[in-house]
């Protein structure tokens, strides 16, 4: 891992965030919070129907729900439409989200009303993660919910400090469903997996991990690994 970002002549923090400010050149989502939540007013309706990952992680989701106890508060960051809360909530105390788009919660709050689930919806905190402060629960979990995030060594660290037990961090591979992070530099496009990436930078901050990876077969029929990267805290 070393020897690959020496060459680059960055740390997998510094490549993050410059992959981040390239990608926000090319993408006005990236860096402007207006164009996101523009974006999901138009598609959070249609996000379930398209291609949902949720539904399709049985094993990966086996892993995670095994290490939960009943009276855990648990925080997930970014839920979208609530597809992996809903399958979270049952086996929890209290579950909270932060979630910035308010067009995504309103989805994820009229999906969870039609879903019969005993629980109540789920408080909200809307907030982006990087924005939110005082918070803390027993398990924090977040899925595909990066792709925004500038300074993910800080965000990381954030985490880390968040939970009191154990942090789960899901991250689809391989297109169509994520993009490598991609740098221009040095006159040389490198690309790295997001998932990788993240592993790289809990390496640099010297925080004890694992990452497994699950093969998942989509709504469509395509198959792709996702991650399952966590460590307890």
């Amino acid at each position: 891992m070393k020897e690959w970002y020496s060459e680059a002549g960055l740390t997998p923090a510094a490549y993050w965030t410059l992959a981040w400010e390239q990608a926000a050149q090319s993408d006005s989502r990236v860096g402007n919070d207006a164009e996101e939540e523009s974006y999901w007013q138009q598609h959070a309706p249609v996000y379930d129907e398209r291609n949902p990952l949720a539904p399709y992680t049985a094993e990966l989701m086996g892993t995670v729900i095994a290490s939960l106890r009943s009276g855990d508060e648990l925080l997930e960051v970014g839920p979208g439409t609530g597809g992996f809360t809903q399958l979270l909530a049952p086996y929890v105390g209290k579950l909270t989200v932060v979630e910035p788009s308010a067009a995504m919660y309103e989805i994820l709050a009229r999906s969870w009303e039609q879903s019969g689930l005993a629980q109540a919806v789920p408080e909200a905190i809307h907030a982006k993660w990087e924005e939110s402060s005082g918070l803390a629960c027993d398990v924090l979990f977040s899925a595909n919910a990066f792709y925004r995030i500038r300074d993910m060594k800080e965000s990381l660290a954030q985490m880390n400090l968040t939970a009191r037990r154990r942090v789960y961090l899901v991250q689809s591979i391989g297109l169509p469903f994520a993009h490598p992070l991609r740098v221009m530099y040095g006159g040389k496009q490198l690309e790295r997996s997001r998932a990788q990436v993240l592993c790289d930078i809990l390496q640099e901050m010297e925080i004890a991990h694992q990452m497994d990876t699950f093969a998942v077969q989509r709504k469509s029929g395509a198959i792709h690994d996702v991650a399952l990267i966590s460590w307890d805290t």
